[in-house]
């Protein structure tokens, strides 16, 4: 007798009046559908919390390890709409700075309900309560239905704690599957939206991880918990859902942190660890590229692929091509104007795959002095929704440089600058002449300008009824002197540039000779 397939079918339903999901995936930007992976883990809490050992292994942990080998489910989720970004104070649970005071009988400055932090919060508001995931069963078999059906009964959020959810699981037919409502979303090998899965290895690298928090307070000090690593990365796609509004190049924000040694021996002081915005431009660029070239390389590309795509040899510095972008972004303030650089972002070319393992391992990855080799600081994970992310990123019509366009070119190579010296030191110089030396030189600067956009990937009619401004001083307080930078190797001619496009564009926006490491960055104005 053939046998029929049916389907593993886990049903989660939010429990809020007006139901909404807060969960995020890679780079901290709202995910949707909740990730398969999420799943697992909150059913593998719930069993936890069922099942103590020795009880767990020998009757729920025989369950996920089968679990964790169906095939990536299809997904029936509700229609959604990313709600707008809010933040709000937490605690940040560092009482190094309330305990440092009193081991020494002082009277802290601050008690610990008033050590808080800045949380930004961007939910997923749901048209409806239920989202179905529906593993497809080719025997038609489910050997540990009544333990899976438990543990679902069980979980009792998905995502954040505020996520409070009822969840159930079973066994159903094809066709009761095919009359779930909702959008449907299914793995393809293009296109969609990543999200994580689990893989054989993956409840033991969760058991591991849960070991590894345990212990992590020892005699020996403080030892981080590792992230989790074993899970594989599938994209999905729905042909009916809104589709969400995504970079329009693949990118990850990273905070710069300072190592953990130095937290330790200086508590309560910042977590940044600030390079300076004029001086240290190229350099911070530097150490990031490094460090992107260490990861790929652990990661399993080719030497002539970190060559090509991260390092550029080989490569001409001024022409558009797959390249990796460093670009360390200076904090930017609205009184006190630019800063000190805190954040960086590595951005790719549009299809950059790589993107995505790049973003997971850089997080924690180390930044090394250059001449000593010894770390200086390492990076932190940052959601791209954040404020001074946002500020580089977002759609706006108008953008000025917080770093110098470096000129694919020699800007005065007729000596123009040298004729009109000499003519008005000479006296013999009419103001018609002056003029037109310097509209000469004003023209050649400009279209110097624009072949920096045409390089860097920028159409005509991107750039149709766009005006352009170029000086030596920047438009925002904080700025130097464009050629008081500490620049990369590079001798062609640098000024600050703002631009008015005809129509708001999206971030981000760097040109010129030098936009690989740093140069020729903009940032959004405000209206």
């Amino acid at each position: 007798m053939d046998v029929m397939p049916s389907v593993f079918w886990v049903t989660v339903r939010f429990l809020q009046p007006m139901p909404s999901f807060h969960g995020r995936g890679d780079g901290g930007e709202p995910e949707w559908p909740p990730s398969p992976l999420r799943v697992f883990q909150a059913f593998l809490h719930a069993a936890a919390s069922c099942w103590r050992e020795p009880q767990f292994a020998s009757y729920a942990r025989p369950a996920f390890e089968w679990f964790e080998r169906l095939p990536s489910p299809q997904v029936v989720a509700p229609g959604h709409h990313f709600g707008t970004p809010y933040r709000i104070a937490v605690p940040n649970n560092d009482l190094d700075v309330w305990a440092a005071p009193i081991s020494k009988g002082n009277e802290p400055k601050k008690q610990p309900n008033e050590l808080k932090t800045m949380k930004q919060v961007r939910p997923t508001h749901l048209s409806g309560e239920a989202i179905h995931y529906l593993y497809l069963l080719p025997d038609g078999r489910c050997p540990h239905e009544a333990v899976m059906k438990a543990a679902a009964r069980s979980i009792t959020h998905l995502g954040w704690g505020i996520d409070m959810v009822a969840a159930d699981a079973g066994v159903i037919s094809l066709e009761e599957a095919d009359h779930l409502a909702g959008h449907r979303w299914r793995p393809v090998q293009s296109g969609g939206v990543p999200l994580r899965v689990p893989k054989p290895g993956s409840l033991a690298d969760l058991v591991r991880r849960h070991d590894a928090f345990l212990s992590r307070l020892s005699d020996e000090g403080f030892r981080p918990v590792p992230p989790l690593s074993c899970f594989d990365v599938v994209r999905y796609h729905s042909p009916t859902a809104a589709p969400s509004q995504a970079p329009a190049v693949p990118l990850a924000a990273f905070e710069i942190h300072r190592t953990l040694d130095d937290q330790e021996r200086k508590p309560g002081k910042s977590r940044f660890r600030a390079f300076h915005h004029v001086r240290r431009v190229a350099t911070v660029a530097g150490m990031l590229r490094h460090a992107v070239a260490d990861v790929a390389r652990n990661l399993g590309q080719s030497e002539e692929w970190v060559n090509a795509h991260v390092l550029g040899h080989g490569d001409g510095q001024l022409t558009a091509n797959e390249r990796l972008m460093f670009l360390p972004m200076p904090s930017i303030q609205p009184v006190s104007g630019v800063g000190g650089i805190r954040r960086v972002l590595v951005v790719g070319w549009p299809g950059c795959t790589e993107m995505a393992d790049l973003r997971r391992r850089l997080n924690g990855a180390e930044l090394n002095d250059e001449k000593t080799s010894l770390p200086i600081a390492v990076l932190s994970q940052l959601a791209t929704g954040d404020a001074q992310v946002q500020a580089f990123i977002k759609s706006s019509q108008t953008w000025s440089t917080v770093t110098p366009v470096i000129l694919p070119g020699h800007d005065d190579p007729d000596g123009l600058r040298r004729k009109y010296r000499n003519r008005v030191e000479e006296g013999g110089a009419s103001a018609h002449e002056q003029k037109h030396l310097l509209e000469r030189l004003d023209s050649r600067i400009r279209a110097l300008i624009w072949k920096a956009f045409h390089q860097a990937g920028w159409t005509p009619d991107a750039l149709e009824g766009a005006e352009l401004e170029y000086r030596e001083v920047g438009w925002r307080r904080g700025l130097d002197l464009a050629r008081h930078y500490d620049l990369p190797p590079l001798k062609y001619p640098r000024y600050h540039v703002r631009v008015r496009f005809a129509r708001p564009v999206r971030g981000p926006v760097a040109v010129g000779a030098g936009r690989y490491r740093g140069m020729g960055l903009f940032a959004a104005e405000t209206a």
